[in-house]
């Protein structure tokens, strides 16, 4: 290890040469506290599983087979992105199509302003929330002490999104401007919707949530708006977490104009976002380790960097792997996606990130 740095013995792997090599929880966990990158550089992917997202059997499966062959070093649970608005009643009909993660609506339980205004408060006992807390507790049984095992959340007002008008943001936009009133009721109530369904994750034991925020970008709202509807419901999941978990990541979703200086100091230990990419005004590595000693949850292009032959996604990542080390400049890192890696290639390709690390020295 490196001189000076803190061990934490918490568990160990056994490398490809049959090596004692210490745990992922172990790694990120002493990233967390030194503000540092040791020796052996993290790793994590994650993507969606549409076959699966039904079954809870074959979630669990997909969840454990993939952070195997991908060597990951934490488990971003991938749950469905549409379980809340099914939670709230959307008749949804889950996706057929392996290479394409989302399904089809027949209903929405936002379609009106009158809707968000009286939008209630869900508890853990939801049929489809308490699945999602069961599954994500057998994660955690299988992982605990040895990966870091982070549940799925969205702010309160991503979820506003997804039960109106998923992957659309302008009926959000649109309700936030012409009746804010009925928009902060939805949030309220979605807030303590999240309360009540984190607690009983607590409950189950996660390391910690993988929060994200689609609406934190300059390209969507005013920086007051984000400042009013976005920036307190995460100070208020981060202090909530407090105590309870130790390591969470908040995923600042897109890749232009993202409102980093507003959430830097919210109590999260790590962020995820695209750093990489052709989007103009992009947050890069070098901008974020500017800003903070937290871990930094990225690297790589998932938009773009897998596509090709595995010679060529190989040197893509391998490049993407010396940019990152030489902006990061030694501090706390994992090498990662900045959002869900594509369905449309061959999942043998993730198992290069762990091979261009592995090569660099760095596993």
């Amino acid at each position: 290890m490196m001189e000076g740095a803190t061990v934490i013995h918490i568990g160990f792997r056994i490398s490809r040469e049959g090596a004692l090599m210490p745990t992922g929880f172990e790694l990120i966990k002493q990233q967390v506290e030194t503000k540092k990158l040791g020796e052996e550089l993290p790793i994590v992917g994650w993507f969606h599983f549409p076959l699966a997202d039904p079954v809870a059997d074959d979630f669990y499966a997909e969840t454990a087979n993939t952070a195997t062959a991908g060597h990951w070093d934490l488990i971003k649970i991938m749950t469905c992105g549409n379980y809340m608005p099914v939670a709230y009643g959307a008749d949804y009909e889950f996706s057929t199509n392996p290479q394409k993660w989302d399904g089809v609506f027949h209903s929405h339980p936002i379609t009106s302003a009158e809707d968000a205004g009286k939008l209630g408060v869900l508890d853990a006992t939801n049929d489809t929330l308490a699945a999602e807390v069961a599954v994500d507790g057998r994660i955690v049984d299988t992982y605990k002490g040895e990966k870091p095992v982070l549940a799925t959340l969205f702010d309160p007002l991503s979820w506003v999104q997804e039960l109106s008008t998923p992957m659309n943001p302008d009926w959000t936009l649109d309700l936030m401007r012409s009746d804010p009133k009925a928009l902060t009721h939805a949030l309220e109530a979605l807030q303590e919707t999240n309360d009540h369904f984190l607690d009983a994750l607590i409950d189950k034991g996660i390391d910690g949530i993988f929060m994200t925020t689609k609406f934190s970008r300059s390209t969507l709202i005013t920086p007051e708006e984000h400042r009013e509807f976005v920036v307190p419901y995460l100070e208020h999941m981060a202090k909530k977490l407090k105590g309870h978990t130790w390591f969470s990541m908040l995923h600042v979703h897109g890749d232009e104009g993202l409102y980093m200086d507003d959430l830097i100091d919210l109590d999260y230990q790590a962020f995820n976002w695209e750093c990489c990419g052709t989007a103009p005004n992009l947050t890069s590595v070098a901008d974020m380790r500017r800003k903070t000693d937290k871990v930094l949850i990225t690297g790589f292009d998932q938009n773009h960097d897998f596509y090709g032959t595995p010679e060529q996604v190989k040197r893509r990542l391998a490049t993407r792997l010396e940019d990152t080390l030489a902006q990061n400049g030694g501090g706390a890192l994992i090498f990662g996606p900045g959002c869900t890696l594509p369905l449309d290639v061959d999942r043998s390709l993730f198992s290069l990130i762990y091979e261009v690390v592995h090569e660099a020295g760095l596993r």
